[in-house]
């Protein structure tokens, strides 16, 4: 009785913590609730149905051990359904409900009654080994895109192991007069065995799905960290990492670049006239039309306010030049709608390419924005090129 004690007082203890990890994660911490919902369940029944196998004094024995292997098939289901709702893949939730009413049914209703103890257990491995082994079909792809190639075979290693260990208990049912070692052994080395493995397989599990969790949520944080919010460009901050290493890369290998400063002509005039809303919209327009224009090795970013940066990697002079003319082109080519009304939108740029290892990123930025004040001021939706340092030093 000391030994089933304590095997009852360690699946407590490791599925309560277990449990109490996704009730917090998805409640308090609002950490894919929807995921957090099925697997805290999960846990649930897996330590419920140990509890019942280590308790016997809390029914018939067959009941007992159909009801908690019921309740492992569950819970695999419900660990696949909680998969398919945290990586947006396509739901099964009916075929999953009439799989549990069909299984439980099966269980109790059948199994129980006629006393068919191996075939319900069977039954439940089988299940226990499909849901695992689908999931693992569903998720290795894209775990693989969000995360990498480690994140997505630590899973589906995980979810193997778990189909494995349950089609090694649907085998050991179905051929009993095979050699299976535990079925000889004495039944508190059986439980002792049957809870550590459960016991081990929940709590890794656990550590994998909560890890993805986490990631994802640095995963967002790091994007929020390096784009904005309203247009989902990059940032200031970003964008001026990315000024500073191409800096780097001209004087080291005398890699020239381009920057394109870009601002919105009469932006004051649409917040003041139709509301900012209608900026807002705006803005996101002229950054989606920035961004399909430019090339695929070209970054766009918000620089602040209605202000725009492009930064063109390997770009001289005239390359950078029709760059900026196609986008000029893309924006004014068409009004941007605000409910009824259709808004024209014109940009001015300044245009800076960087050749001289010598000219620090400072310099560059100045330039470029002298430039974008000489469109400004030369009547807007033009783009203007900087002089070099030389050209504007020298007496007119």
């Amino acid at each position: 009785m000391e030994t089933r004690h304590l095997l009852l007082a360690f699946v407590l203890l490791s599925h309560t913590l277990t449990t109490g990890m996704w009730w917090m994660g998805g409640t308090w911490m609002g950490l894919s609730s929807r995921a957090a919902r099925y697997w805290l369940i999960a846990s649930l029944g897996n330590g419920v149905g140990l509890c019942l196998i280590l308790l016997p004094g809390s029914g018939p024995a067959e009941l007992r051990i159909l009801t908690a292997c019921s309740l492992a098939a569950l819970a695999a289901i419900w660990m696949r359904q909680g998969l398919q709702v945290f990586l947006k893949l396509p739901r099964t939730e009916a075929r999953h409900l009439a799989l549990s009413m069909a299984l439980m049914g099966f269980n109790i209703l059948v199994c129980v009654p006629l006393s068919w103890q191996a075939a319900g257990v069977a039954v439940s491995a089988g299940v226990v080994a499909v849901a695992m082994l689908l999931s693992v079909r569903e998720v290795y792809h894209p775990l693989k895109r969000e995360f990498n190639r480690g994140t997505a075979w630590a899973a589906s290693l995980m979810f193997c192991v778990i189909a494995l260990c349950a089609i090694v208990t649907g085998l050991s049912q179905l051929g009993p007069n095979w050699p299976w070692p535990w079925l000889d052994s004495p039944l508190e080395t059986r439980q002792f065995v049957l809870s550590f493995v459960s016991v081990t397989l929940s709590i890794l599990t656990s550590f994998v799905l909560g890890y993805i969790v986490v990631m994802r949520l640095v995963g967002r944080l790091e994007h929020l960290s390096l784009h904005d919010g309203l247009t989902g460009l990059l940032n200031r901050r970003a964008i001026e990492a990315m000024l500073a290493r191409e800096t780097q890369r001209l004087e080291r290998f005398n890699q020239p670049f381009s920057i394109l400063l870009i601002d919105i002509d009469h932006f004051k005039h649409v917040n003041d006239q139709l509301g900012h809303p209608a900026g807002d919209q705006v803005l996101m327009e002229v950054a989606r039309r920035l961004q399909a224009e430019a090339r695929e090795v070209d970054h766009v970013a918000r620089y602040g306010g209605e202000e725009f940066c492009v930064l063109l990697p390997h770009t001289e002079h005239e390359g950078a030049l029709q760059a900026a003319e196609r986008l000029r082109e893309s924006v004014c080519e068409r009004p941007i709608a605000w409910g009824t009304v259709n808004v024209p939108v014109t940009i001015s740029m300044g245009l800076v390419c960087a050749d001289n290892p010598q000219e620090t990123l400072q310099s560059l930025l100045r330039r470029a924005d002298a430039a974008l004040y000489q469109a400004k001021e030369g009547g807007r939706n033009m783009v203007v090129s900087a002089p070099t340092p030389n050209e504007a030093a020298a007496p007119h």
